[in-house]
C-alpha cells in the first residue's frame, strides 16, 4: 500500500516544496526548516513543533522541585501605571498612595524611546509629573526599590514607535544614545533598575524582524554592562505564549538579567473569538494549567527558577455569553464583555469592579480548583478572576517549583483598601509589615566600649619600635628580645625586635627551650604565651619566645601552631579549630617541613578576631627601594600591621624573591559604636520633616518669590507644563537634602512628606501631623489643621492631595480662607441630587492644560483671583468669545462620561481684538515666564448624566453640574475637519493648573447653575459667582437653549425642557436638530437675542 503510486487527477497541485517545522528523525534535512524546535519543545512524528501530549509522546519536563515552606517569597513586584491618575474615573492610585510594606519593588510603567533620536524620556508632562513623585514611598520605606519600564504592548503597535526597539538593537550608535539618556533619566528620577518590555521581537504581527533574535541578546548584554557600572538592576518582561516566546533566546538572555518577569496572564481574551485555533469560548485568562505549560518552556531551557518572576493580575478578561444559560468555562461567547464603570474598556474588568458587581448582583463566585480561578456570570456577562484562594493555589504550585519572585499588573488597579495586595501578600505567606515608629525619641547614650588594646609585635629588620612602643628586655639579661636569623645580610639592622605599647604594663619575656645538646624543647610555662620562635642554637626543634600574659600579649595565647601536615586546612581541631594561615617554618624559627607539608596557625575563635580575615602575604613593605634589591624580600609588614608568620620567598607563587615574605594582619580596629537596639529610623524621618517645616517657616515666601516651582492642577491628575532642563534638574534632585533653606529639593521633600501624611491613613504618621499642626497651621489658620484638611479630602475626592498641598504652601496667608471657601461653596451653591453615585479616588485630568486662576483665594500680585475675573466679566473687561460643548469620556474626568460646557472669555472688550490697555493685565497670570500672554479665561462646567443633571426649580429647568474649573488660555487650536477652532493652553512657564470648586461630596451634590441662592451677607466671592451664574442662565447658555443642543427629541420640542422627558443625550459623532444636524461637540456658538443661535462667533486673532 505504501508503495502504490497515485496519479494526480485534473486540478490537483504539488506542494513538494513545503517543509516541516522540524526533523523528527528523517535521513535528510532537506524536508524540514530546522532540525530542532525553538525552546527545546517537542518535534512530532509528522515534523510539527509543540509541547502538549500529542507532540511530546509522554516525554515529561524536568521541573525544579522545592518545598513551598522552604522557599519563602523574596520578591514581590508591582507595576505602577503612569496613567493611574488620569485614565480611570475611579479605582485610581496616586504615587503617594502606594501601600507600605506590601511590595519589595515598584516598576513605573512606562518611559518611552524617541523613534528618531533613540533617547529615553518620560514622553509627556503627565508621565513626567507622576514619575517625579513615584519615589515618595522611599521616605518611609527606604528599602523598596523603584524601577522604570520601557516599552509595553502599545509601543509596538502600528505608529511611530512600531519598529523602534528593532531599530535600536540593530545599531551601536542608536544604543549609545539610548544608554546615555537612560542613565541620565534614571539618575534624575532616582530609579534603581530598568525593565525592558519589548512586545515582541521577530514576530511579524508585532512589527518585528528576523534579526531581532540575535540583536536583542547583544542589546541586553550591553545594557547589563552599563547598568552594572551604575549599580542598577535589569529585568525583562517575557510572554507566556509559545508563539511569541520562541523569538527570545532565553538561554542567552538569562545571564543579562536579574530576572525575567513572566506575563502569565492574558492567556485568553476577546481576540480568541475569531481565532480558529482558540475559538469563541469562555476561558479564564489566568488558568494555571495553561500557565504551567508556559512555565515548562523555561524549564525545558534550564532557566534558574531564582530568575523567574511569576505574573499575577489585578484585572479580569470578560466576555458576553451567546446564551446566558450556558455560563461555564467552555461556553460560547459572542463578544468582549461590557466595559466597567471605572476601567471603561470592553472585555476588561478590574477585580475591584468585579467585587462591586458581586455585591450589587448578589452573586456567588464559583471556584475552579483545577484551573485555580473563580468565575461569575450575571445576565449575559461572564468573567474570571483571582482572589486569596486562587492566588494561594497558584503560589503553592509555583513555589513548589522553587520560584520565589512574583509580580502584579497592575498595583495601581487596586482599591482604596488595597484588597488585592493584602490578599496576594497573605497568599504568598509574607508577614505584614508595620510602619516604623515615627515618634521622636531621645536615644540613650551608647555604653562606652573600650577600644581593644594594641598588641605587642615584632618589627622588621629595617626599623625600630613604632611610636608609642618600647623594646622588651629579655628577663634576667641586659639584651632585648630579638632575632638575627631572619634578616638578609648587608641590609638593615640585622635583627628584628619585640616591642610593646608603652602605655601598658610591659610583659616579662624570655627565650625558652634551649638545650646545650642542640635538642631544643620549645614551649612556655603556665601564665605565659608564645609570641614567636627562633631556630638558632637548635639542631632539632626550636626555641620559644615566651611572655607573661597581659593586654598586649593575650591574643597570641588564643592561637597555636600545629606540626607539619599535608592538609593544613584540616589540621585545626580541638581547642583551636579555626584555620588562619599555613607556613613551613611557622612564625619563623621552626624547622622547615618536608616537601608538600606545612604547619597550620589555628585559633580558638573564627576570624575576624584579633587576627582578622583581612590578613595577607607581603613581599615588600617599602623599605628596600633600590633596584639592586628588586628581588629581595623584606620579611616586613606595612605600618600598623602585625607579623604572624614568614615563609621563604622562593616558595611563593608567581615571581619569587630571596629572603622571607611576611604574613601580616591589621591590628584590631577600634570598635564601631553600636547603635541603640531601639530602631530610631522613624524618629529620624519625623525629625527631618520638622526641620523642613522649620526651614519653610523661616521663609514661607520662598516658593512663590524665589523657586517658582511647577504648580499642578488641584483636581486629581493635573499636568504641569514642560519647563527648561535647568529647572527640571533643580526640581528632580529627588529626595536629596541640601543645607539651603530656600532650595528646590527642600520644597520637593516637604511636599512629599506632607502628601504622604494625608494619603497614608495610618496612625503611625501622627507625629508628622503634630508637626504640621504645631509648626505650620498654628501660625496661619485652623482650616489648615490636619483634621480639617483630612475631612476636606475625604468629602471632596475630586481634589488632588498633592495639588492642594502645593496651593496651601505656596499661598499660606490666603490658603485657609481658600479651603474654607471651597468647602462652603457646597453649602451655598449645591443641592443633593436624587441619584447617588460613589466613586473611589477619582481623577479630573483631561487633555486640558492651563495657567492658574486662584478660584479658592483672593489671588496674588501675579495671579488673579476668581473674584477679580468675575468682576472683570461684570464690568465688560472680559467678553464671551464662544460657547462650546465637549464630551469627556470618563477616563479623564472625576465623574461618569459626560458633557462639559466650555465658556471662553476674551480678555478685552471686543472678542478677538487685542488692546494695549494695561488695566487688563489684572486678569492675566503675569508671573515671569517665557510664554505668550494670556488672552482668554476659560470656564468648564461638567455634567454627570448618571445623576439628576436637569431639575425643575420654581417652574424653571436648571442644569446641574458637579464641578466648575477655571483656567487661562493663550493660543488657538485651529479648525480641523468638522471641528471648529478652540482655545488651548501652551504655557511653558511655572503656573499652569486648573482650579475651581466642586459640589461633589461622596458623589451626591450638584450645583444647579443660576438657580436662586441666598448669598446675602456672604463674602463678595460667593455673590460674584451667583451673579455670574444668573447671567449665563438668563443669556441661555445653561438654560434650555444651550442644553437643547446636546439633546435629541424630548417633550416639549421647544421652550423649557421637561427634566422627566428631556430626550436622548447626544454622544460624540451623533447629530441633533438644534445643532442644525451637526455634531454638537464640534461647533462653537453664541446665543443672541430671542434665544437664537449664532454658529459663527467672532474669529480668533490671526496671531
Amino acid at each position: 500500500m505504501a508503495n502504490r503510486e497515485f496519479k494526480c487527477r485534473a486540478g490537483c497541485q504539488s506542494t513538494c516544496e513545503r517543509q516541516a517545522d522540524c526533523n523528527p528523525g528523517w535521513d535528510g534535512s532537506q524536508w524540514s526548516k530546522q532540525d530542532k524546535c525553538p525552546l527545546n519543545v517537542c518535534c512530532s512524528r509528522h515534523g510539527f513543533c509543540g509541547f502538549t501530549e500529542e507532540f511530546c509522546d509522554g516525554k515529561e519536563v524536568q521541573r525544579p522541585s522545592c518545598s513551598p515552606k522552604d522557599k519563602p517569597v523574596s520578591r514581590v513586584i508591582g507595576y505602577f501605571e503612569s496613567w493611574a491618575t488620569s485614565e480611570r474615573s475611579c479605582f485610581t492610585m496616586s504615587p503617594e498612595e502606594i501601600p507600605y510594606g506590601l511590595y519589595t519593588h515598584i516598576i513605573f510603567s512606562f518611559a518611552t524611546i524617541h523613534p528618531q533620536t533613540f533617547e529615553v524620556s518620560p514622553g509627556n508632562s503627565q508621565t513626567e509629573y507622576i514619575m517625579s513623585r513615584i519615589g515618595a514611598i522611599k521616605l518611609v520605606q527606604p528599602d523598596v526599590k523603584v524601577w522604570v519600564a520601557i516599552g509595553g504592548w502599545a509601543f509596538n503597535d502600528p505608529g511611530p514607535t512600531a519598529t523602534t526597539f528593532s531599530d535600536l538593537a540593530a545599531s551601536e550608535a542608536h544604543m549609545e544614545r539610548f544608554f546615555t539618556s537612560l542613565i541620565k533619566m534614571m539618575n534624575t528620577y532616582g530609579f534603581d533598575g530598568i525593565d525592558i518590555d519589548w512586545e515582541y521581537p521577530v514576530a511579524p504581527d508585532r512589527n518585528g524582524r528576523d534579526e531581532d533574535y540575535k540583536n536583542i541578546v547583544s542589546f541586553m548584554r550591553e545594557l547589563r554592562h552599563r547598568m552594572d557600572q551604575h549599580k542598577k538592576g535589569v529585568s525583562m518582561a517575557i510572554p507566556a505564549s509559545y508563539w511569541y516566546l520562541q523569538h527570545f533566546d532565553i538561554a542567552a538572555l538569562e545571564a543579562a538579567v536579574d530576572w525575567f518577569n513572566l506575563m502569565s496572564y492574558d492567556m485568553h481574551g476577546a481576540w480568541d473569538i475569531d481565532n480558529r485555533w482558540t475559538g469563541p469560548w469562555a476561558n479564564a485568562h489566568t488558568n494555571i494549567t495553561e500557565i504551567q505549560l508556559a512555565l515548562d518552556l523555561l524549564w525545558r531551557n534550564n532557566i534558574n527558577p531564582n530568575k523567574v518572576t511569576m505574573g499575577m493580575s489585578f484585572y479580569s478578561r470578560s466576555f458576553t455569553l451567546t446564551k446566558p444559560s450556558c455560563n461555564k468555562p467552555g461556553c460560547r461567547v459572542s463578544s468582549a464583555g461590557n466595559p466597567g464603570r471605572c476601567s471603561g474598556t470592553t472585555g476588561v474588568l478590574l477585580h475591584a469592579e468585579i467585587r462591586d458587581i458581586i455585591k450589587k448582583e448578589g452573586l456567588k463566585p464559583v471556584l475552579h480548583r483545577d484551573a485555580a480561578v473563580k468565575t461569575v456570570s450575571w445576565g449575559n456577562q461572564w468573567a474570571s478572576f483571582d482572589d486569596l484562594v486562587t492566588w494561594r493555589l497558584k503560589a503553592n504550585r509555583f513555589r513548589s517549583q522553587c520560584i520565589s519572585g512574583f509580580m502584579v499588573w497592575a498595583m495601581s488597579q487596586d482599591d482604596q483598601s488595597y484588597t488585592n495586595a493584602q490578599a496576594l501578600n497573605s497568599a504568598l505567606e509574607r508577614p505584614t509589615m508595620d510602619l516604623p515608629d515615627f515618634n521622636q525619641k531621645d536615644v540613650p547614650a551608647d555604653a562606652v566600649v573600650e577600644s581593644p588594646p594594641k598588641l605587642c609585635r615584632w618589627t622588621s629588620c629595617f626599623e625600630g619600635c613604632p611610636s608609642g612602643f618600647k623594646e622588651i628586655q629579655r628577663d634576667g639579661h641586659k639584651e632585648i628580645m630579638m632575632d638575627t636569623t631572619q634578616c638578609p645580610g648587608g641590609t638593615g639592622h640585622g635583627f628584628i625586635r619585640f616591642c610593646c605599647p608603652a602605655d601598658q604594663e610591659l610583659p616579662v619575656c624570655t627565650w625558652r627551650g634551649h638545650k646545650n645538646s642542640g635538642n631544643c624543647s620549645p614551649g612556655c610555662k603556665t601564665g605565659e604565651v608564645e609570641v614567636g620562635t627562633v631556630g638558632s642554637g637548635c639542631k632539632n626543634n626550636h626555641q620559644s619566645a615566651c611572655c607573661s600574659e597581659g593586654k598586649g600579649t593575650a591574643a597570641y595565647g588564643k592561637c597555636s601552631w600545629t606540626g607539619c601536615s599535608k592538609n593544613p586546612q584540616e589540621a585545626c581541631r580541638g581547642f583551636y579549630p579555626y584555620f588562619v594561615v599555613a607556613s613551613s617554618v611557622a612564625s619563623g624559627g621552626a624547622k622547615s617541613c618536608g616537601k608538600s607539608q606545612k604547619r597550620s596557625y589555628c585559633c580558638a575563635e573564627p576570624p575576624p578576631a584579633e587576627f582578622s580575615d583581612k590578613c595577607d602575604w607581603h613581599k615588600k613593605a617599602g623599605f628596600l627601594t633600590d633596584k639592586q634589591y628588586a628581588y629581595v624580600c623584606e620579611g616586613a609588614c606595612p605600618s600598623g600591621q602585625i607579623r604572624l608568620s614568614v615563609e621563604s620567598g622562593l616558595t611563593v607563587d608567581g615571581d619569587g624573591c630571596y629572603g622571607n615574605v611576611a604574613f601580616c594582619c591589621p591590628e584590631p580596629a577600634p570598635p564601631t559604636t553600636k547603635p541603640s537596639r531601639r530602631d530610631d529610623f522613624g524618629s529620624t524621618q519625623a525629625k527631618e520633616f520638622e526641620l523642613l517645616m522649620q526651614k519653610y517657616m523661616e521663609n514661607p515666601t520662598c516658593p512663590a518669590a524665589i523657586l517658582q516651582p511647577n504648580l499642578h492642577d488641584m483636581f486629581n491628575g493635573g499636568m504641569p507644563a514642560k519647563r527648561s532642563i535647568e529647572m527640571e534638574a533643580r526640581e528632580y534632585d529627588i529626595l536629596r537634602g541640601r543645607a539651603i533653606n530656600c532650595a528646590m529639593d527642600n520644597w520637593i521633600r516637604l511636599l512629599s512628606y506632607a502628601t504622604l501624611m494625608f494619603t497614608m491613613n495610618k496612625k503611625a504618621l501622627d507625629p508628622f501631623r503634630k508637626v504640621w499642626d504645631s509648626e505650620f497651621a498654628a501660625s496661619y489658620d485652623t482650616a489648615l489643621e490636619y483634621s480639617a484638611l483630612e475631612g476636606f479630602f475625604r468629602d471632596y475626592p475630586i481634589f488632588d492631595t498633592r495639588g492642594v498641598i502645593e496651593y496651601i504652601l505656596y499661598n499660606p496667608l490666603v490658603a485657609g480662607a481658600g479651603v474654607r471657601r471651597a468647602r462652603n461653596a457646597r453649602e451655598v451653591f449645591c443641592e443633593r441630587s436624587s441619584s447617588r453615585r460613589s466613586l473611589e479616588r477619582r481623577d479630573d485630568q483631561g487633555p486640558l492644560w492651563a495657567r492658574r486662576v486662584w478660584a479658592w483665594g483672593g489671588g496674588t500680585n501675579d495671579v488673579p483671583g476668581l473674584e477679580t475675573i468675575l468682576e472683570g466679566i461684570r464690568v465688560g473687561h472680559l467678553t464671551l468669545h464662544y460657547a462650546r460643548w465637549q464630551y469627556q469620556e470618563g477616563q479623564a474626568t472625576a465623574s461618569a462620561p459626560g458633557p462639559i460646557l466650555e465658556l471662553a472669555y476674551w480678555i478685552g472688550p471686543q472678542p478677538g481684538v487685542h488692546t494695549e490697555d494695561a488695566e487688563l493685565d489684572q486678569y492675566r497670570d503675569t508671573t515671569a515666564r517665557n510664554a505668550p500672554d494670556d488672552r482668554w479665561v476659560v470656564f468648564h462646567l461638567h455634567v454627570d448624566p448618571t445623576r439628576e443633571w436637569l431639575r425643575r426649580i420654581n417652574g424653571h429647568t436648571y442644569l446641574g453640574v458637579d464641578y466648575l474649573s477655571v483656567y487661562h488660555g493663550q493660543e488657538v487650536r485651529g479648525a480641523r475637519g468638522r471641528y471648529a477652532w478652540r482655545v488651548q493652553n501652551i504655557d511653558s512657564g511655572y503656573l499652569n493648573a486648573r482650579d475651581g470648586f466642586s459640589c461633589d461630596s461622596v458623589g451626591d451634590g450638584l450645583w444647579y447653575v443660576g438657580s436662586p441662592r441666598a448669598v446675602e451677607g456672604q463674602e463678595p466671592w460667593y455673590q460674584l459667582v451667583q451673579e455670574w451664574s444668573e447671567v449665563i442662565y438668563n443669556q441661555g447658555y445653561v438654560r434650555s437653549p444651550g442644553i437643547r443642543l446636546i439633546l435629541e427629541g424630548g417633550n416639549p420640542p421647544s421652550g423649557e425642557i421637561d427634566p422627566q422627558d428631556p430626550g436622548v443625550l447626544a454622544l460624540p459623532n451623533t447629530q441633533t436638530n438644534a445643532a442644525s444636524g451637526a455634531d454638537p461637540y464640534t461647533i462653537n456658538w453664541l446665543i443672541t437675542q430671542g434665544d437664537r443661535y449664532d454658529f459663527f462667533p467672532p474669529a480668533p486673532p490671526s496671531s
